[in-house]
Formats: C-alpha cells, sequence, structure tokens
C-alpha cells in the first residue's frame, strides 16, 4: 500500500489509549494518531493532558478503576464505538484482570494471564530470572536481591550487610493488602533497613529488597509479535527526577550500551508478547551492568523513540491489524530529548535542597538548565510536532499545582 493509502485504511480501525495523563501514553495517542488511527483517548482525570491533544478523535472521561461501574461502562463504551484494540496502562489490566478472557481478543498480549501478569510484577520476574542458570547469562547481571514473603523469616543482619546502602524495597499492586499501592522506598542507612522492611510487610504480602548498583540508567525497548522481533530502541539517561535516581527526565538515544541478544534472551525466557522496555543500570567505567526492572507498558521516554525513527506504537497497531514491517527500522543515535515539567525541574530541585552536593555543582546544574532551554538539540517531549499545545497545558498545571500547595 501507499502512504496515502495505509492511511486510509488506518482509518477504519478505532483504537482505545487508556490512562492518558501519563507521558508514555501521551506518545502512544500522537503516534497513533498521526499514523491515521482513531484515536480515543482515556482517562478518569479529566485534567488529564493527553485529552486535549489535536491527535486525539474522541476523549473520554471515564469511571475510576476502582468503581464498580467501570467495567459495565467498558463493555459498552468498546461496542458502541466499534473498538478494535486497546492500549493498555497497567492500571487498567489489574482492572480488568478477574475479566481478562473477555477483553484478551482487544489486546496485543499473550492469551496466558499468567504470562501477561507476570511480566507486570518486579517481584515474579526477579523470581522467574533467579531460576535460570549462569549459563542463560542473567545471574551475573543481577543486583543483590532479598524477596521476603508473608510468613519468611526476616533476613538476616549480615544478609542485610551483604546489600550494601542505600537499599530499595520494592513491591507490586499485585501483593498490596488493600489492592492498589506499589511500594517504592529509598533507605539510606544501615540501621534503618531492618525498620523499613517490617513496615513494607505490614502493606504488602512479598517485598523485594534490592542492593545499590553504580552506573546510569540505561534501557532496550522491544516491540515482539509472535516471537518476531519487530523494532528495538535503546536509551541513556543523563538526568533523573530526583537526581539521586527516577525518572530520566534528559536522556540520549543509543544502542551500543546493552547487548540486545541478552535481553532478548530475557524475554523469551518470560515468554513474552508485545512492547517492552529492559530497564538497567550500566557503569561506564567497567562497562557492567544490571537489570532493575522490566517495564511491560509503553514507557515514559518514548517521546524519545519518535523523536529518534522508532515509531513503536504505530508499528504494534499495524502488526496487531495484520501489516508487518518489513525490517526493524534503524534509530537515529545521539537524539537528546528531555522532559522539563515536573521531570527536569524535579531535578534540579532535588539537586538544589541536598545539602551533600556541592555549591558548584549546583550553580552548573542551574546553567546547565538554563542552557538546554534554548538548545536547539535538546528536543521536548510535549513540545511535539503539530500537537505543542500540551506543552503550554502542562507548564498551567504544574503553576496551578505548584501555587496551590
Amino acid at each position: 500500500m501507499t502512504k496515502k493509502n495505509i492511511k486510509s485504511w488506518r482509518s477504519g480501525f478505532h483504537v482505545l489509549v487508556t490512562d492518558v495523563h501519563a507521558l508514555g501514553a501521551i506518545a502512544v495517542v500522537r503516534s497513533l494518531g498521526r499514523a491515521g488511527y482513531r484515536v480515543h483517548a482515556c482517562d478518569s482525570d479529566s485534567n488529564a493532558v493527553g485529552l486535549q491533544s489535536r491527535y486525539v478523535t474522541a476523549s473520554i472521561v471515564a469511571p475510576d478503576y476502582s468503581d464498580a461501574a467501570f467495567i459495565d461502562w467498558l463493555r459498552r463504551y468498546l461496542s458502541e464505538n466499534s473498538i478494535r484494540l486497546i492500549i493498555p496502562s497497567e492500571g487498567f489490566l489489574h482492572a480488568i484482570r478477574p475479566w481478562f478472557s473477555e477483553f484478551q481478543r482487544f489486546l496485543p498480549l499473550s492469551d496466558d494471564p499468567e504470562i501477561v501478569y507476570r511480566a507486570f510484577s518486579k517481584i515474579d520476574v526477579s523470581d522467574c530470572f533467579s531460576k535460570l542458570s549462569t549459563a542463560a547469562n542473567i545471574c551475573e547481571h543481577l543486583p543483590p536481591t532479598l524477596i521476603v514473603r508473608e510468613g519468611d523469616a526476616l533476613p538476616t543482619q549480615e544478609q542485610l550487610e551483604a546489600l550494601g546502602v542505600p537499599v530499595y524495597i520494592k513491591s507490586d499492586v499485585e501483593y498490596s493488602i488493600m489492592g492498589n499501592e506499589s511500594l517504592l522506598v529509598r533507605v539510606t542507612t544501615a540501621s534503618a533497613v531492618a525498620d523499613a522492611i517490617q513496615r513494607a510487610l505490614e502493606s504488602h504480602r512479598a517485598i523485594m529488597v534490592q542492593g545499590f548498583v553504580p552506573g546510569m540508567k540505561a534501557a532496550l525497548a522491544f516491540c515482539i509479535k509472535n516471537g518476531k522481533v519487530l523494532a528495538t530502541s535503546g536509551v541513556l539517561g543523563l538526568r533523573m527526577n530526583p537526581h539521586t535516581g527516577g525518572m530520566m527526565c534528559l536522556r540520549k538515544s543509543v544502542t551500543d550500551i546493552l547487548p540486545e541478544a541478552i535481553c532478548r534472551g530475557w524475554l523469551e525466557h518470560l515468554e513474552w508478547e508485545g512492547v517492552a522496555m529492559i530497564e538497567c543500570k550500566w557503569d561506564p567505567a567497567t562497562n557492567r551492568f544490571w537489570f532493575i526492572e522490566l517495564n511491560s507498558r509503553y514507557w515514559g521516554y518514548l517521546h524519545l523513540d519518535l523523536y529518534s525513527g522508532i515509531d513503536m506504537p504505530r508499528i504494534q497497531a499495524d502488526a496487531f491489524f495484520g501489516v508487518l514491517e518489513q525490517s526493524p527500522p534503524v534509530q537515529r543515535l545521539g537524539v537528546l530529548v528531555r522532559h522539563i515539567v515536573p521531570g527536569d525541574v524535579g531535578f534540579l530541585r532535588s539537586l538544589l535542597k541536598d545539602e551533600r552536593v556541592t555549591l558548584g555543582r549546583k550553580l552548573r546544574a542551574i546553567s546547565r538548565f538554563i542552557l538546554d532551554i534554548f538548545d536547539p538539540r535538546v528536543k521536548s517531549d510535549l513540545w511535539f510536532p503539530g500537537d505543542r499545545m500540551l506543552y503550554i497545558r502542562q507548564w498551567q498545571l504544574f503553576f496551578r499545582d505548584t501555587f496551590r500547595n
């Protein structure tokens, strides 16, 4: 098909994109909308920025996932609006879990719920990888980790000392006693780790206690259909929010840091189908890397992929409807993309508040923050061609929330 014909063909398909307050979902809306798909942007928050995208066919404020009316609303909306594909968030997938078999035909995922939901659990993925042999080339790339389940003996002092500090205590919605909260706690002193573990077990039936590994955040992302890799992309995080580790608020497209064959092998072991981003820590001094987590839904840095020529949501939707890429696209390297608010502002705030950071480093960070605004090489997530009002809207919400607090 010609570009004109395929765009006309795509216009016959209606796609529901959920939780469009999230940066990754906004990128999905833009990717599919500009490709010609009829995008139905959905969120329970009427202020969600993605609802106002120019690439949206319909903006819907849906019931909250905790609302008993949500599932009946979803059934009606899919039927009345001829929805053929749902791009789900993690929250959406947890909300439909008891009805997964009913909605599976709309999802670009495995039809096996065990495979799908395992990939959304840090604990279950870590458990799965820990059972691999050293020959599978994963054990040497796992950070020091303890998994503690309800009823288990608490880790010994020797085990905790082996993790070092800081320590990260993590858990998933699936293991939340209340059923609706994930967990991420950073503990910076060794004497506080045992108490933090006990508190975490009061809210979650299982937790992961992960030791610190050095380096920068780096990731490889994949789009997989029937075992075939349709697209890959790579990223290196240059600044985080907060500065001690978090969202990649300034990042660069790269392909030569994490070995694609190893990362692909991990996904094969998980039998994963769909999109996934493998996040690691990479130490440039030693060239070692460690697996941190699997994001099995669209990721926050997805605009970098779009700017660097990897239009993964469009590729995934085309494949779902039966049109495969002739060959995987090649990513443009060295593309810089920045998430200014709240991302890079949060980075700067956290750095300036940290008493351990020198005055010189703080002044350099302020200077770099200002210079990047005027650097034409540094693109912005929300200042996206053809849809730039979302950038202005994000600033409005940022100032509203700042002065409200």
